[in-house]
């Protein structure tokens, strides 16, 4: 009889557990708009939700709501996989026969240390963090931007010579003008700037036939004196 009722017992114990295990819920959630946000976060239909990297998925609707259908005991980790914002991350455990089945805990990002305990029974609004930024922004017009401008300084300092240089010219002498001038048209022909420079001028040619003359005329008069010896 003892043997009897152990077994009753056993087998009871054993249907009721797998009762417990076999208990499914439906878990049900919305993307809201964090506080302080702009309005531009609100496009939230369409977007994938799944508990354990898929083992349990859900769409969003047009008011940004989602149901996890039939979930069974155990442990999740639930993401938001939006390409346009960032949504915390959130465990959840539930537990058919503890007071409180379902508990959660709520993660900024992955990896991230506990924030807070999450309530996430029966319903729960999860709010965007963020929106991703995938480009820089375009920094805004600034006048201050067009002085860093090689192209404006070179424009701004040849303006400025033009100004100035007939001023300059005012108080030159005739000829401080005439060697301008003449070094203007230098520079204007880049062959006679370059004979200047490395001294290939004329000038040495008076020298050296200077020279020649000098010793032609010494010998001639050399060539007298030995004359008049004889």
């Amino acid at each position: 009889m003892f043997l009897l009722l152990s077994l009753f017992l056993l087998f009871a114990t054993h249907i009721d557990a797998r009762n417990n295990d076999d208990a499914t819920i439906s878990f049900t959630g919305t993307l809201v708009i964090s506080p302080g946000n702009p309005p531009e976060y609100r496009p939230y239909s369409n977007i994938p939700v799944t508990l354990n990297a898929g083992e349990y998925n859900a769409l969003s609707n047009s008011t940004g709501g989602f149901t996890f259908h039939n979930v069974k005991p155990g442990v999740y980790n639930m993401e938001v996989l939006d390409t346009l914002h960032h949504f915390p991350q959130i465990r959840m455990k539930y537990n058919a026969t503890a007071a409180d089945p379902v508990t959660c805990n709520l993660y900024p990002y992955a990896g991230a240390p506990q924030r807070e305990e999450f309530k996430c029974s029966p319903t729960f609004q999860l709010p965007a963090l963020a929106a991703y930024a995938y480009f820089e922004k375009r920094p805004p017009f600034s006048i201050m931007g067009l002085f860093r401008n090689p192209m404006l300084l070179m424009m701004l300092f040849s303006g400025g010579m033009m100004y100035m240089m007939p001023k300059m010219m005012e108080g030159m002498d005739d000829e401080q003008k005439e060697a301008m001038q003449k070094q203007m048209a230098m520079q204007s022909d880049p062959q006679a700037m370059l004979a200047e420079l490395f001294g290939g001028g004329g000038d040495d040619e008076p020298v050296g036939g200077s020279k020649k003359s000098i010793g032609g005329g010494g010998g001639g008069g050399g060539g007298g004196g030995a004359k008049k010896r004889r």
